[in-house]
């Protein structure tokens, strides 16, 4: 009875251990998602901006995490995911009006998009697959590359 015990507990213990490694590899591919969307919109301006790299790498593994965090029932993972919408709302909401001189002006439609995107990636990730994750990703930064400057020289 005793050696049936143990292997219960043996087998408890191993399905704990590959529930934990599978988040920390999900919360890994949020960081990457959100590292190659950063790098992105770093390099984006002339000086390049290290802050927009740690908000997004930021943006995605909190994403994950609290997705992950809801655990596996589904009304409380639609609640996380709601409220990760909520909150990404608001940061990009502060990445668009921006006081320029006195006066706020429409600018940072396409930073504030990558940010919202990379709220996506992190929830898919944790919610969905990483796969979907990735190729998603591929395509935003093919999106994110081939954009245009006002002089139509290529950024």
């Amino acid at each position: 009875m005793a050696k049936l015990k143990n292997n219960a507990l043996t087998t408890s213990m191993l399905s704990a251990v590959s529930l934990d490694l599978e988040a920390l590899l999900r919360l890994g591919m949020a960081v990457i998602c959100g590292l190659a969307v950063g790098l992105n919109r770093a390099q984006h301006f002339r000086q390049p901006r290290t802050s927009r790299l740690r908000m997004h790498v930021l943006v995605g593994l909190s994403a994950c995490l609290m997705v992950l965090a809801a655990g596996a029932d589904l009304d409380a993972r639609s609640r996380a995911i709601q409220g990760v919408a909520t909150g990404v709302g608001f940061l990009g909401a502060g990445e668009i009006l921006v006081d320029r001189h006195g006066s706020p002006q429409v600018h940072g439609l396409t930073s504030a998009a990558s940010i919202w995107f990379t709220a996506a990636l992190g929830v898919t990730v944790a919610a969905a697959s990483p796969l979907l994750a990735g190729v998603s990703l591929l395509l935003a930064l093919i999106v994110l590359s081939y954009s245009r400057g006002p002089n139509g020289t290529s950024h």
